[in-house]
């Protein structure tokens, strides 16, 4: 082949091969936003210092974007324990919602980390984020678990149960309140957490 062919050949495919390359690099910039339909948020109450409840909200908004910020917004009036009266009271005494109607989690990760990880694969990790709930923020350390699940699709799960103190974001008034609504001898201030949060990779 001469000097003019193959100079012709890569002025033929160049173009195409620069289309791949920037659509291979807008991919890797894309964000990550929650599919709700696929991930789920619980906590748990201990009553009468043995009798355990799972307790979860069906309404969440979450995104991770390309630099690796993290940011999950819980809209509290989606509050669900399976009981009328105690969605409705935890609404207004123990959450507040007519005043705090959302809590949300701010983080970071390191995105490169998970570049390479190929579907099928996990990989943990561990950060720091802060929650603004009621009005008070607090910082905790959490160890993740990253699922790769296909190309386009992620899920985090916790690596070890977390546990949030209600005291820590005033929340110890209603904790009592609920206490005597329900005529209960103690409701534990200590509450475990589980989720797992599917993100799909967007264009």
């Amino acid at each position: 082949m001469t000097v003019k062919k193959i100079i012709t050949t890569v002025a033929c495919f160049l173009p195409a091969m620069l289309l791949i390359m920037g659509l291979a690099i807008n991919t890797a910039k894309a964000d990550w936003i929650l599919d709700m339909e696929n991930s789920s948020l619980s906590f748990g109450s201990i009553k009468k210092n043995s009798i355990g409840e799972s307790n979860g909200f069906y309404r969440l908004e979450g995104r991770i974007t390309a630099e690796g910020d993290i940011t999950l917004l819980i809209d509290l009036t989606s509050v669900e324990t399976w009981v009328d009266i105690r969605n409705a009271r935890m609404k207004e005494f123990f959450f507040e919602t007519k005043n705090f109607p959302l809590a949300e989690l701010r983080g970071k990760i390191d995105m490169a980390q998970f570049e390479k990880l190929e579907i099928g694969g996990q990989k943990s990790v561990e950060t720091s984020f802060d929650l603004d709930l009621h009005g008070f923020q607090q910082t905790f350390d959490a160890q993740l678990v990253v699922l790769r699940l296909s190309d386009k699709t992620a899920v985090v799960i916790p690596g070890e149960i977390i546990f949030l103190d209600a005291g820590e974001f005033n929340l110890l008034p209603g904790l009592e309140r609920l206490k005597k609504l329900a005529n209960l001898p103690s409701i534990s201030s200590s509450v475990p957490i589980i989720f797992r949060l599917s993100f799909n990779q967007t264009p």
